[in-house]
């Protein structure tokens, strides 16, 4: 951990990175309140920010062929300042207009298939891979500190003061992100020359690397059938009678499991199998899910909550060392924008589950939404050796 906390440039990129995620959470955060204020319906929510992510389809790999070409922190500062530039363009618009606040969320949704795939990239080619699941643990602590906090924090200023005061404390954050690009790592990838044919293609990735390939599928699923309970927290918060504030403070149980599940990773690791960590954090996962939709107790759903976020801890860092060991020198840029692609689409998951929870009713759709992934888990565990060794 010390070797870590030294490193400045390490920690400049990891900083930047989790400031920016901090300020797009925060909005995300804020357009799931104000598309259910308005509204009043769970598909609503699940149109403005799963419709909303909806960009990541291209830009994941916009992305990748950027990184192969462009030198990342430039990729970096230049995706930062967009986004600075389209939130506070958000401070003139009329967000009661449903139909503004979703045309907003797709223009935010084609950044992080940029940020992220370039972020993942620089952060795999200036670290040796051994030292990536304690970086991925550090990594996750941070990103997951700020979604126990801000929550909290942007459900007061909701309730308290104004949804101007939430763009601009999310604005603060990109300012920080802009300001650490300077000292990112050097860029030290060999860059895709014209007519090159270093470089591999996506289908070969996907037919030779056959725990690639699972990964990817077994992904999809958890993150489209898998995060529905996202859609329906607004509506548990009214049902439970606790408002915007306790809205908050539910997303913050939830960042609170993932940032002590990420701490522990650290001390723990994730040096045996990847895979049973990956099963066992998704059983707890959905575990969380069903106790919470059958659950009539405000402290008893926010315990429901930190139990999912410190299983998602180890999901995300076990699933991310995963794709990071597969990863080579000339298609690295490329399995990362996977691992982008499918850890970013499960807003794509609020749209399914918001449809879900319209046509039956939330509880409903929170029990399809835990036991969706168990089959292409026993397929997939059955049909690849080379995933049941890893």
């Amino acid at each position: 951990m010390k070797d870590l906390l030294s490193n400045k440039n390490l920690n400049s990129l990891i900083f930047s990175k989790s400031f920016f995620q901090f300020s797009a959470h925060i909005r995300i955060l804020l357009f799931t309140w104000l598309a259910y204020e308005l509204t009043q319906k769970d598909l609503w929510v699940g149109i403005v920010v799963g419709v909303g992510t909806s960009p990541i389809f291209f830009s994941t790999f916009l992305g990748s062929y950027l990184s192969e070409k462009y030198n990342i922190n430039k990729i970096l500062f230049i995706s930062y300042i967009s986004c600075f530039i389209i939130l506070l363009l958000f401070l003139f618009v009329d967000y009661n207009d449903i139909y503004i606040l979703m045309f907003l969320s797709v223009v935010f949704g084609i950044i992080p298939g940029i940020t992220n795939t370039a972020f993942s990239t620089i952060l795999v080619n200036s670290n040796k891979k051994e030292k990536l699941s304690k970086i991925n643990s550090y990594y996750y602590l941070i990103i997951f500190f700020g979604e126990m906090i801000n929550p909290i924090i942007v459900g007061y200023l909701l309730a308290l003061l104004s949804i101007s005061y939430v763009i601009v404390f999310a604005c603060v954050f990109l300012v920080l992100s802009l300001f650490l690009v300077a000292f990112h790592p050097e860029d030290l990838q060999e860059k895709r020359k014209k007519d090159s044919n270093l470089y591999v293609s996506y289908l070969s990735i996907m037919k030779n690397k056959p725990v690639i390939f699972w990964a990817v599928i077994i992904s999809t699923v958890q993150s489209i059938f898998g995060s529905t309970l996202f859609v329906v927290l607004p509506k548990y918060a009214n049902l439970l009678e606790i408002g915007a504030s306790g809205f908050g403070i539910m997303n913050g149980a939830l960042g609170a499991g993932l940032f002590i599940g990420s701490f522990v990773s650290i001390f723990t690791g994730v040096y045996k199998s990847r895979l049973s960590i990956w099963i066992l954090s998704s059983i707890g996962w959905d575990i969380g899910q069903i106790m919470f939709a059958f659950s009539e107790s405000f402290v008893f759903s926010l315990f429901c909550l930190f139990l999912m976020g410190l299983s998602a801890a180890y999901w995300m860092v076990s699933a991310t060392l995963i794709f990071q060991e597969q990863s080579e020198k000339f298609d690295r840029n490329k399995i990362m924008g996977l691992f982008t692609l499918v850890s970013s689409i499960f807003f794509i998951g609020w749209l399914v589950g918001g449809i879900i929870s319209d046509l039956t009713n939330a509880k409903t759709a929170i029990i399809i939404s835990a036991i969706s992934s168990y089959p292409i888990f026993i397929i997939a565990i059955g049909r690849s050796k080379q995933l049941r060794i890893i």
